[in-house]
This record gives structure tokens, C-alpha cells and sequence, in this order.
């Protein structure tokens, strides 16, 4: 009995004590750390950001360079002549333009002209110098194509005076003056003559063509004095026929 009063005793002291602390004593609190949350298996995780495409640039893409079949050439540096012939000796029939690609369609026996596609006419066939053109696709099956021959593509004539006034029609007449002129297309030798209305055909004469071009020739003649309109002409008999034709006046 002593002793549970003796334990009161100082469990009523210890209050008493307690309620007598300083009022201005203020309880610190310690701050509590801040817990990292960890994502728990419910709760989605975080997806990976999209890997940035990167935007196209100006590099242009590459050429394809495919052989063509089909043989054809182009100039190579400036435009050339397409000739009538494989040779700068005959006439030019048309041109290949910077730019432009012809069909092959056979070469020369030495292999230094080409025989293509008239780039300005496609019904016909020319010759460029290969020399100043380049190629491309297949070369091995195109044929030797043998030289064309020249021709005359053009004879004109005139007569010098193309009027006579002869008074009475007696006495004597002047001379005319014929004269004519003959175009080849590539070397080649031309045999022709004049021949009249009046007097009818002059000497055969014989001329050679070392290219394409036009030569000049001329006669001298003496019209019959009789009142009329009569013809003179130029006649070609080699390598082709062909003639032209002109008239002169007489008046008595």
C-alpha cells in the first residue's frame, strides 16, 4: 500500500511540472524530406519521343545514263553541215543543231563520215563528218553506205540583147550574147551545149566539177534576120538531162 501511494506521488509531481514549461517555447518541425516517386507497375511510362525526320535537300538526284539502242550522233561542240556527199566537197543539204541527236543509218567505207536522218527532213538521208560529232548506242551493225553520184540540179540561160530592132529587116544584125549557167551538187563531170531556135545546137562541150557549186558559160551568136519571138536553151545531156530555157525578139 506505501509503495503504490509512493508511485502516485511522483506520477502527480511529473504533471504538475509539465504544465508550469514556458508558454513562448515553440515546437520546431523537422521537415520531412520530399520522397521520389517512382512510377508503379500500373501507371504508364513514358513513350520515346519521334525521331526527327530530316527535310530533303536541293542535291539534285542522280542522272541515269542509259545506252541507247538505236545508233545515233550530236555535235560535239558547235553545229555541223549535213552534206549531200561524205566529203566537205559536196553541197549542204541541212544542219545539226548543240542539242540535237540524228538516227545512224550507215558510214563511209573509211569510216569518217556518217550517213544519218536529215535532221530538218526526215524523208531523206545526209552526211555529217565524224570528226566534229560524237555517238552513242550500238555502231557494230550499221552498214558501209557507198558515195551518191552528183548531179546537175540547176541550168538557167539568158540572152544578150533579148530584142533586136532591125529596120526593114535587111542589113546586117548584131550578135547576141548567150550565156548560161550550170549547178552540181558534188564533183562530177557535165557534158551539155546551147542550141537555138534559129540555128539549132552548138559544139557538145565537156566540164569538170571539182565540188558542188556553179560555173558560167557563154557564147556568142547571130540571129536570123526574120521578124519573130524565138527560144535559145542550155541543154545537159551527162550526168542526168536536164535544161534550161530563155527567149529573145526580133523585130523588122
Amino acid at each position: 500500500m506505501k509503495h503504490k501511494t509512493m508511485t502516485l506521488f511522483i506520477i502527480l509531481a511529473f504533471l504538475v511540472q509539465a504544465c508550469n514549461l514556458p508558454s513562448n517555447v515553440q515546437e520546431t518541425e523537422t521537415p520531412t524530406p520530399e520522397a521520389s516517386v517512382e512510377p508503379s507497375a500500373t501507371q504508364p511510362l513514358p513513350t520515346d519521343l519521334p525521331t526527327e525526320t530530316p527535310l530533303p535537300t536541293d542535291t539534285p538526284p542522280p542522272t541515269l545514263t542509259s545506252t541507247p539502242t538505236i545508233p545515233i550522233v550530236f555535235p560535239r561542240d558547235v553545229a555541223v553541215n549535213c552534206r549531200f556527199g561524205p566529203g566537205t566537197v559536196w553541197v549542204v543539204l541541212s544542219g545539226l543543231q548543240l542539242g540535237q541527236t540524228a538516227q545512224i543509218v550507215g558510214k563511209s567505207a573509211n569510216f569518217d563520215w556518217w550517213y544519218i536522218v536529215d535532221p530538218q527532213n526526215a524523208s531523206r538521208n545526209c552526211w555529217v563528218s565524224a570528226g566534229v560529232v560524237d555517238t552513242a548506242g550500238n555502231l557494230s551493225p550499221i552498214p558501209i553506205v557507198a558515195a551518191p553520184t552528183a548531179s546537175v540540179t540547176n541550168v538557167s540561160v539568158k540572152i544578150d540583147p533579148k530584142e533586136l530592132n532591125v529596120g526593114l529587116c535587111i542589113g546586117p544584125i548584131p550578135a547576141s550574147k548567150i550565156e548560161g549557167t550550170i549547178e552540181v551538187n558534188g564533183p562530177t563531170t557535165v557534158k551539155w551545149y546551147f542550141e537555138t531556135q534559129q540555128t539549132g545546137a552548138m559544139p557538145v562541150q565537156t566540164t569538170d566539177f571539182d565540188s558542188a557549186g556553179s560555173k558560167t558559160f557563154s557564147a556568142d551568136f547571130t540571129p536570123l534576120l526574120f521578124s519573130g519571138t524565138y527560144w535559145v536553151r542550155l541543154v545537159v545531156t551527162s550526168p542526168n538531162s536536164i535544161q534550161g530555157e530563155t527567149t529573145y525578139k526580133i523585130n523588122c
